[in-house]
């Protein structure tokens, strides 16, 4: 068998996804099928490209180094396909995609800002694979999110706009020692078992390992979840902690509380090709993606102060540490990288 290009999709989704049923239901064929797949495109490269466990799927040494590989070549056919696309007439559509509901509800309101073009829409999993399809050409418009300590890089032909700074909270089991507590410290829950989802491409769940090590200590992960419910049900047995955004689900003995001092943070995030029909209204994109957050029930941070008109950067800082909103994500001019706040 010689591989081919959905072969290597294939093997990215199923990184990006962690989950052979997940990955399966994204490409519309059964796990049985997708599972003999995997084993015809692993005897093809000479070993297993991913440990397969109860909680899912993750890449050997050798997937790993396939995988890096693979997103190159994809990544160089999809922008040999769009410099093709892009000598032809402008898209009759706007397509945007990202994770949560932000992609949803600001796709209903893009009409506002290009009348009269039909929108078409995807949600992925993974903030990263949201990414690479903007990079691509692939989705004209993302939503996604990273967290606050990483640098959010301007180099490409990809441009950002930071939306809103929303800190993780923790999910306890009511009787919890720390759960009666208004603000928790993270380094008091050192001695607690916690669960995690798996990683997200885009800095989870390094940043909480890194705010671990902040609070003096190296969590114990015994649990690597996808379902939330999954997780809700350990938490209400007494079997874990969790971080968790402000939503997750309480009741059934599960109480959420805030972090002392939002030591993790994630950000929202609009991105985009500065070669698009977008960059030019990226500004307006921008101010109704953050009105849609700040409509939202979750405690988000302020919104970021907007920049002058036609300047479509319209960024800050995520702690607000910059007065020039910006120098806070990086001159899209220049391409000059932004310095990441710590936690």
């Amino acid at each position: 068998m010689d591989l081919e290009l959905r072969h290597l999709r294939t093997i990215c989704l199923l990184a990006d996804t962690g989950s052979v049923t997940k990955a399966a239901s994204a490409l519309a064929t059964s796990q049985p099928a997708l599972t003999t797949q995997l084993q015809r495109i692993e005897r093809e490269v000479g070993g297993p490209l991913f440990h397969r466990g109860r909680s899912g799927v993750r890449p050997t040494e050798l997937g790993e180094f396939v995988l890096v590989r693979a997103r190159s070549v994809l990544l160089s056919m999809d922008d040999l396909l769009h410099d093709i696309t892009a000598r032809g007439s402008s898209p009759a559509t706007l397509r945007a995609g990202g994770v949560g509901p932000l992609t949803i509800e600001l796709s209903a309101r893009l009409p506002e800002v290009f009348p009269n073009v039909p929108v078409h829409v995807r949600t992925e999993y993974s903030p990263k694979l949201v990414t690479d399809l903007v990079r691509a050409g692939r989705l004209d418009l993302g939503t996604t999110i990273d967290y606050v300590d990483r640098d959010l890089s301007t180099d490409g032909p990809l441009s950002w706009a930071m939306l809103s700074v929303e800190p993780l909270h923790v999910a306890l089991w009511a009787d919890h020692p720390q759960a009666d507590r208004p603000l928790v410290r993270l380094g008091d829950l050192a001695g607690s078992p916690w669960a995690l989802t798996p990683p997200d491409g885009t800095g989870w769940p390094e940043c909480f390992y890194l705010a671990c090590q902040r609070a003096g200590f190296t969590p114990e992960v015994p649990y690597r979840l996808y379902d939330r419910s999954e997780i809700h049900d350990l938490i209400a047995g007494r079997r874990a902690v969790a971080p968790c955004q402000p939503d997750f689900d309480t009741g059934s003995g599960v109480v959420v509380r805030p972090l002392e001092g939002a030591p993790i943070q994630l950000r929202h995030l609009l991105v985009w090709r500065r070669d698009s029909p977008i960059h030019q209204a990226s500004d307006s994109i921008a101010r109704l993606a953050r009105e849609i957050l700040r409509g939202s029930s979750r405690a988000l941070s302020p919104a970021p102060p907007e920049a002058p008109a036609g300047d479509a950067s319209e960024t800050a800082g995520p702690t607000g540490s910059t007065d020039d909103p910006v120098e806070a994500l990086g001159d899209r001019r220049n391409g000059r990288a932004p310095d990441a706040p710590t936690g």
